[in-house]
């Protein structure tokens, strides 16, 4: 896990070093280990290091080809670098390092662009191709590692997070006007766009060219799930065969993401997925697993600490507990500075925290439960919105009028205030519905909100990813919840969990890996009916017949919780706050804390 920048000059000028340098140093947190810089005739990349895989000087980055004529900087891990290496050795090539890097640069001078989709894992990469005078940008599958772009006539400046791009002394530091209506509504600015008009996101599993003389990059998409139609699972034989495939997938994701050469742990919160690569962790090490877990004082019905130990006495893990006091929601001056733009995901807070533990524990590396929830559809919004779907389009008409006439009450968890809402959802078309029930506001609360701005906002505009989302897998031939799984998987994952998890474990200078992301493992999920994931209100349903023997059954039959956090309980207590509107009063003193600060500079954390 590292952070990774550069420039391209399009007028063919070589940026200084120090330039580089600068950028690099912004992102000093995501690499203690080393920093690196390579200027060439027309740009530079630059690459600060957390060592992971072959510790040794030769594995440093930018990293070259034997001749100097292809540079890398690599953010990430690739998990089938081993078996890539042996077919390229079988290939002719030779290597001077054990690192996962220089396999990159060997398969892309074999394969070229054809390399980006055998590789297999979490990653960023900026590689410079000196013969063809190309630069290549790539993602992973489903967006782990981040990669920022900013263009405009004269350059390309890239960079892992975007305070290092904002390095750059000459960078349009305009805001995108629909900026702040869409993170009100979704809690983040949805991928490609960010608050800045001229940075963008990469998309996942794309790789982007920009070749020397042209004016725009050609991107390339080279990977999607495999999306319908589903394969049949009726008979018992039928389950017995996805149980163990999916068995066996999953054991075998948690095997690849225990190779390191530095001390590695996992994230234990109780809930079936952390304990599930617990078990997996357990099941293939020699020796008791470090875990980590993380509870809040004083608030009980937040705290799942004690589902945690039943899972650590099984397996018999070296366990380490931390509890979170209300003063921790200081933190979030600090991790604004981390995340660049406004993000609305509170439980950042605790990710960032046990990440600290963990890394301060001596841990370089955690294993998480991370995307059990997206590629088995463990969350009880996904079972609302299905259920909705068996309802008649022309009743769904009569409901809609129906609930017109009462008025909702946002925040009531009243059983009659949770089915108003539930029926008022019911009427939407899938998208819009799948879409009602992650966001925070509607375009008309919107714009009752923002009167004045500049922007006005409609709940098409603010819902179309969505339904380009759902349409794309429908004309696949997914079912209706491999429909959501799917757009699910490209919004809230993309922009929200993969995010908040990089951001906080990175802060740490933690390497954070999720097994159930495994392409192997994704890729069959999603061949599978939604009747084998979600059955009623049951979750993950083949996932608890495929492991059941690794669980504790609390956390299987226990209500899930998340990772929520007691901002209710915390408001209280906050530094300077009005007792009548504590949250308030203190984001309005946290914003005017902020308010001259340059984010441009690469100065000290606040």
């Amino acid at each position: 896990m590292c952070g990774i920048s550069g420039v391209i000059y399009r007028d063919g000028r070589t940026p200084p070093a120090e330039l580089l340098r600068t950028m690099a140093t912004a992102q000093a947190h995501r690499g203690p280990d080393g920093e690196g810089v390579h200027v060439f005739p027309g740009g530079g990349l630059a690459h600060r290091r957390l060592a992971i895989i072959d510790l040794s000087p030769d594995a440093a980055q930018p990293m070259s080809t034997d001749d100097g004529s292809v540079w890398i900087a690599f953010n990430g891990e690739i998990y089938n670098f081993r078996e890539l290496r042996a077919e390229l050795e079988g290939l002719g090539h030779r290597f001077k390092s054990q690192s996962d890097t220089e396999v990159i640069l060997a398969a892309w001078l074999q394969w070229g662009q054809r390399a980006i989709g055998r590789l297999d894992g979490m990653f960023a990469i900026a590689l410079w191709d000196g013969r063809s005078r190309q630069l290549l940008l790539a993602r992973d599958r489903t967006g782990k590692k981040p990669l920022y772009v900013y263009e405009d006539t004269e350059k390309l400046v890239f960079g892992s997070e975007i305070k290092a791009i904002l390095s750059h002394p000459n960078i349009n530091t305009r805001e995108w006007p629909e900026a702040a209506a869409q993170f009100l509504s979704h809690g983040y600015v949805p991928t490609p766009h960010t608050f800045y008009a001229q940075i963008r996101k990469l998309q996942p599993a794309t790789f982007e060219v920009l070749a020397w003389g042209r004016r725009e990059t050609y991107a390339e998409t080279y990977w999607d799930f495999p999306l319908g139609p589903e394969r049949r699972v009726e008979s018992e034989d039928d389950w017995r065969e996805v149980e163990h495939e999916v068995r066996k997938l999953f054991l075998a994701a948690v095997r690849r993401r225990m190779v390191a050469d530095v001390p590695l742990g996992a994230f234990l919160s109780g809930g079936l997925d952390s304990s599930l690569v617990v078990a997996a962790m357990a099941q293939q090490s020699t020796k008791p697993i470090k875990t980590f877990s993380i509870g809040f004082e004083g608030s009980p019905e937040f705290d799942e600490t004690k589902y945690a130990r039943m899972v650590a006495e099984r397996y018999g893990t070296d366990h380490t507990e931390f509890k979170v006091k209300p003063a921790a929601f200081e933190l979030v001056d600090r991790l604004a500075w981390h995340f660049d733009e406004p993000f609305g995901d509170s439980s950042s807070i605790p990710t960032y925290l046990v990440s600290k533990l963990t890394r301060e524990a001596g841990c370089t590396v955690a294993l998480t439960g991370d995307g059990g929830d997206e590629v088995f559809a463990g969350y009880p919004r996904f079972a609302a919105v299905l259920a909705a779907e068996r309802v008649p389009r022309p009743l769904r008409r009569v409901m809609n009028r129906l609930v017109s006439f009462v008025p909702e009450r946002p925040g009531d968890s009243r059983l009659p205030a949770r089915a108003h809402r539930f029926l008022n959802r019911a009427t939407k078309d899938l998208p819009d519905r799948l879409r009602s029930w992650v966001s925070y506001y509607s375009a008309a609360e919107l714009n009752e909100r923002l009167a004045g701005a500049e922007v006005v906002v409609s709940d098409p505009q603010l819902g179309q990813r969505y339904v380009d989302l759902c349409e794309h897998a429908r004309n696949r031939g997914a079912d209706a919840l491999n429909q959501i799984l799917y757009a699910n998987a490209r919004t809230y994952l993309l922009d929200d969990l993969n995010v908040k998890v990089d951001r906080a474990s990175m802060a740490a200078s933690l390497e954070c890996r999720a097994p159930f992301l495994d392409t192997a493992l994704m890729e069959y999920a999603f061949s599978l009916p939604g009747h084998t994931k979600l059955r009623g209100t049951e979750t993950k349903v083949v996932l608890k017949r495929a492991c059941r023997d690794l669980l504790v059954d609390a956390a299987v039959n226990r209500k899930k919780m998340g990772f929520g956090v007691p901002l209710a309980t915390w408001q209280s207590g906050l530094r300077g706050a009005d007792p009548t509107r504590p949250m308030e009063q203190w984001a309005s003193n946290a914003l005017n804390a902020w308010r001259d600060r340059d984010l441009r500079a690469n100065s000290a954390l606040p």
